[in-house]
């Protein structure tokens, strides 16, 4: 059995994540988010003024343009490149989001066996209408992990808690 500690800070030992192996075994993670339909982008960008400096957001509103989806699936443009070096990919939407482009998201991140995380953020009251919802269905044919939270906040939580 080992004393107990003096509660000195230099006693400690200094990890970071719990559960993470520190240096120079564990490098950090690059992540990318792709902000789906409106309220998809709306997340995005709030998750992009955190300024995460291992993380690459995009957004594809409902906006987006036939060139933009040309671009993205001929593999010219930034979103290419960030799926191609992110070790974790994820996609957000809101319910009742376009989320037309994710499949072509998910064909960019498999053809270098990279899994896609979606987040799905449904409002508390309405998650019995989930069954129906075209976003949703969408979603989650052609991800590796479905993620329904009720409360946009979890996502800025939970990249902050990877990006860490």
């Amino acid at each position: 059995m080992s004393a107990p500690s003096s509660g000195n800070p230099a006693e400690r030992p200094a990890f970071g994540l719990p559960g993470r192996i520190q240096s120079p075994n564990s490098t950090p993670r690059t992540l990318a988010l792709v902000g789906l339909g409106d309220g998809g982008a709306a997340v995005a960008r709030d998750v992009a003024r955190e300024g995460h400096e291992r993380l690459d957001v995009h957004v594809l509103a409902k906006s987006a343009s036939a060139d933009a989806l040309a671009a993205i699936q001929a593999g010219g443009g930034d979103l290419h490149r960030d799926l191609m070096r992110a070790d974790m990919i994820f996609l957000v939407a809101c319910r009742g989001d376009d989320a037309s482009l994710a499949p072509v998201v998910s064909r960019i991140a498999h053809s270098r066996s990279h899994p896609v995380t979606a987040l799905y953020i449904v409002p508390p009251g309405e998650a019995a209408e989930m069954a129906e919802d075209e976003t949703l269905r969408t979603l989650r044919s052609g991800v590796e992990m479905l993620v329904v939270v009720s409360d946009r906040s979890y996502v800025p939580a939970m990249i902050h808690a990877l990006a860490a």
